[in-house]
């Protein structure tokens, strides 16, 4: 997949994310208040998947529009490499009944410091827990 307007997102300094019980709630908001929010169950099955993992802790949250932006929290440095689920509204180049998911990394890896991956809905929370574990060493006690 090549890469989209909107695909990656950068955090330097001090990282101010919100909590994943705040974003279920404003996800649970959108879906009460908005017709058509149902296309976003895959992100309100990813925060769940979060909140139930144990390791919610580990993972810092914060949102740009309705995409999810993740990073490890166990980062020292002021540069957060990021994995951004990304959500239907962004207009993602992506076929029926997938999403996207990118990385956008500082350090040299195998895959480079920006990957692209598509994945169908239904294997969204399997996708972003190895992306998690792949990218950050983060393995949820609880999936």
């Amino acid at each position: 997949m090549k890469p989209f307007q909107l695909a990656f997102a950068s955090i330097r300094g001090e990282f101010r994310g919100t909590t994943w019980d705040a974003v279920a709630d404003w996800y649970e908001e959108l879906l009460r208040d908005h017709e058509g929010f149902e296309s976003h169950q895959y992100l309100r099955d990813i925060v769940a998947s979060v909140r139930a993992s144990g390791v919610a802790n580990r993972l810092g949250v914060t949102t740009s529009m309705h995409d999810l932006v993740v990073v490890s929290l166990e980062t020292n440095n002021g540069h957060y490499e990021t994995i951004k689920v990304i959500s239907p509204s962004t207009m993602a180049p992506v076929d029926d009944g997938c999403f996207a998911l990118t990385f956008f990394g500082r350090k040299k890896r195998r895959h480079g410091r920006q990957e692209i991956q598509q994945h169908p809905v239904e294997d969204a929370v399997e996708a972003f827990w190895a992306m998690v574990v792949e990218k950050f060493g983060i393995t949820p006690a609880v999936r």
